[in-house]
């Protein structure tokens, strides 16, 4: 296992906040020259003052000129020699059907999951694969979710759906992918507590996010990644989480009992 990234550069998509700016923190300390991409220059600037090897550099992965023109930035200093894909977002309205419509998703957050949580992916692999291909290889990770590998009532239809294929799409690519020299993971935590909770319909509660995987754990999880030499397929879980999925009804301390 690699631990020195010295002399390397990585690309780290939604290091605004959450895993990303975690895992930009623990690459940087590696010595690594990070990139933090993300739509918030303000928010990129904080996580740019963790270290002095972070750069900032604001870019809508569901863009592909966006995409394009962080990935020129970068190149003026070098291929990449790894990324790390950890941008994506949920929102409120996850049911197909539902009493109040108002939780029921909207054509709009279809289109955007699937642009943000899907093509996102499919823009920054495309975007590096190139030129690590050309630099005799590289390392991509990305981050997708236990829900798409079971079901999970928490996460809602479109997330879910959205990370099925992603789960996919990665399967897939990871043969193609190596046969240039890159070696391609995927990373599926559970739940975690990152900013997405926070589009969560009921928040949960303060204990209950203290039980969550916490992003510095995301973060050695994701250093650990990328620093094989072999394509990694991890999943990570709660101790209270079930593999497959969150069922609506699970015996947890800081759940009421339900009636029956």
């Amino acid at each position: 296992m690699k631990s020195d990234w010295s002399d390397q550069s990585v690309i780290v998509t939604g290091g605004a906040g959450g895993m990303g700016q975690a895992a930009a923190k623990r690459f940087a300390e590696a010595g690594a020259k990070t990139y933090v991409l993300g739509r918030t220059l303000e928010a990129l600037e904080a996580t740019a003052r963790l270290s002095d090897n972070i750069t900032p550099l604001v870019c809508d992965v569901a863009d592909s000129e966006s995409v394009d023109k962080a990935l020129a930035r970068i190149l003026q200093d070098g291929p990449p020699h790894a990324l790390v894909h950890t941008a994506g977002i949920n929102t409120a309205d996850r049911f197909m059907a539902n009493r109040d419509p108002a939780k029921i998703a909207s054509e709009a957050t279809w289109k955007t999951m699937l642009d943000v949580n899907v093509l996102g992916v499919v823009n920054m692999i495309q975007a590096v694969s190139k030129p690590m291909a050309a630099n005799g290889g590289g390392r991509i990770v990305v981050v997708s979710s236990t829900a798409g590998h079971g079901f999970d009532s928490y996460a809602g239809v479109p997330y879910t759906a959205s990370k099925w294929a992603v789960h996919g799409l990665l399967f897939t690519a990871r043969a193609q992918l190596s046969a240039h020299g890159i070696v391609l993971s995927e990373y599926a935590p559970g739940e975690a507590n990152t900013p997405i909770v926070d589009k969560r319909p009921i928040q949960p509660s303060k204990e209950h996010r203290q039980t969550m995987i916490q992003t510095a754990d995301c973060a050695d999880a994701l250093f650990f990644i990328a620093s094989q030499s072999h394509s990694i397929g991890l999943i990570q879980l709660p101790a209270y989480q079930p593999f497959g999925g969150m069922p609506p009804e699970i015996p947890t301390p800081w759940l009421s009992p339900q009636k029956t």
